[in-house]
């Protein structure tokens, strides 16, 4: 944690807001004037500016030095060398504010969120505040394009840095003063990549860093390229080289809790029970850091798997809302309170009573049961559709055919099982399970491995599907899916299977 901005309370916590400015001539007075009178209404705080020209070849120097001149709390500094970070590192080293931020001049971002980015600061539960355009309360206005190769950057960048900022590049951030003191020596790029840069450096040290939903409506005529800013080699390289450097002074190490495809001498059920309660307050929580990279929290990618299932049973003429569901391997019920609402009835079962708890809590109406890993407690036939998602990779190798035994058993003929799994061929997916504490050590199974398991135990396969080829939401990213559905490279597959007669016992 970070040192926290301390002021007088006889006095006003100051802000000094930079505006980095090239070749800005057209809109550079008018929108420093807007601003200027916005934060006239907000009295809370003693507000200032500060522009920044760097490397202006259009008169934008002339303009502020004269903005400067002519209106109180306004300063103007001119730099030789483009770049938004040379900006940034000029201003806010010569700041004697309490707290520095900076924006855009084109003002793409909503004035009205000037309050929600430096109030965590100046009461101390922030370190550093920053605009999400990927925040689900934010109010987007771009061309897809911009849209793609903004969430494109920030996935990249997320997986190299291991960080969970969503937006890393919205310009529109602040920060105490003290805190970018602290890090700005150790900040080495001048450029586009200095907002990731900083981050990165400000979560590696603890710092508390808060995301903000803001109202964003892209610049038509904005001086940013924004593809070739993203996505070109300086860009690539800067990533490297922040990640590198992490990987040289030492990541955390990390305990490898039990391995669940030990042969000879692998752990009992009862220590993988144990291992699993220990998480089991906090297992979202853990989820959602591993997955942090996408932009997504877990509850995005379960709704995203109902509605996939949904789908499936429609399609081939089941009605969910008729069916009795079973979940096994539920965990605490993250799945479940998407489903319960869709479903005639919804039973789920895991080993952990921890999990089951937490799963009762969040899940009232639905049934929850433990069982011991190798028999499920229902009779043959029992339910109509049987699901388990991310559960198979659990399983230690010798006993996953018994685990879909078990499930084929209570399922009732003609019934369908949907296995979910990751998809061991996405990269992105390999770097979310080595990044969870609870996946180390697991082998991940190909669609084709399901398969044959199922096979094996005489259910009747239907097929497989590939999905969460992009974290985008809605419509669009369901669309996206089932265009590339049969592509082996989305984030999970769901592998579909059809119960036979059962076999009695």
């Amino acid at each position: 944690m970070g040192p926290e901005v301390v002021v007088d309370p006889g006095e006003k916590t100051t802000v000094d807001i930079t505006l980095p400015v090239l070749n800005e001539a057209r809109t550079l007075e008018n929108n420093t004037h807007i601003l200027v009178g916005s934060l006239a209404l907000y009295d809370d705080y003693n507000w200032r500016i500060t522009i920044v020209d760097n490397g202006s070849t259009d008169g934008s120097w002339d303009i502020a030095e004269r903005i400067a001149c002519t209106t109180s709390n306004v300063r103007a500094v001119r730099l030789e060398r483009p770049g938004r970070g040379g900006a940034l590192k000029a201003a806010w080293s010569s700041s004697t504010s309490d707290i520095v931020a900076y924006m855009d001049i084109d003002l793409s971002t909503s004035l009205d969120a000037l309050t929600s980015l430096v109030d965590p600061i100046a009461t101390g539960t922030a370190d550093i505040v920053i605009g999400s355009r990927l925040a689900p309360e934010s109010d987007v206005t771009r061309t897809i394009q911009r849209e793609l190769i903004s969430r494109i950057y920030n996935v990249i960048a997320r997986a190299a840095l291991s960080y969970p900022i969503r937006d890393a590049q919205c310009g529109f951030k602040a920060a105490s003063r003290n805190v970018v003191s602290s890090i700005m020596p150790s900040i080495e790029d001048t450029s586009w990549f200095f907002d990731t840069e900083l981050l990165v450096l400000a979560y590696r040290k603890g710092l508390r860093i808060k995301e903000v939903p803001v109202r964003w409506a892209e610049d038509a005529d904005s001086r940013v390229r924004i593809l070739k800013t993203s996505l070109d080699s300086e860009r690539v390289t800067d990533v490297v080289r922040v990640s590198v450097s992490a990987e040289q002074r030492g990541g955390v190490m990390r305990r490898k809790r039990y391995s669940t495809h030990a042969t000879g001498d692998q752990l009992s059920n009862h220590d993988a029970r144990e291992d699993f309660d220990l998480h089991a307050a906090t297992y979202e929580e853990a989820v959602d850091r591993s997955i942090s990279f996408t932009g997504r929290d877990s509850a995005f990618f379960a709704k995203r798997k109902m509605e996939l299932l949904r789908r499936i049973l429609a399609t081939r003429g089941h009605d969910l809302s008729q069916a009795a569901v079973l979940d096994v391997g539920c965990g605490t019920g993250t799945t479940d309170r998407y489903l319960v609402s869709q479903v005639r009835t919804l039973h789920g079962v895991d080993l952990a009573p921890q999990m089951l708890n937490e799963a009762r809590r969040n899940v009232p109406d639905a049934q929850f049961s433990q069982y011991d890993g190798r028999t499920l407690p229902f009779a043959s036939d029992s339910f109509d559709v049987v699901i388990a998602i991310c559960v198979l990779h659990h399983v230690p190798v010798p006993d996953q055919p018994r685990f879909l035994a078990e499930i084929h058993r209570v399922t009732v003929p003609g019934g369908l099982i949907a296995i979910f799994e990751h998809n061991p061929n996405n990269p992105l997916t390999r770097r979310a399970v080595r990044g969870c504490e609870l996946d180390l050590g697991v082998i991940l199974l190909s669609a084709g491995d399901v398969e044959r398991l199922l096979a094996d135990v005489g259910a009747g396969l239907v097929g497989h599907e590939y999905f969460l080829f992009t974290p985008l939401g809605g419509r669009l990213g369901a669309t996206v899916d089932r265009w590339f559905r049969r592509i082996p490279l989305g984030g999970q597959h769901v592998v579909l299977a059809a119960a036979s007669e059962s076999i009695p016992s």
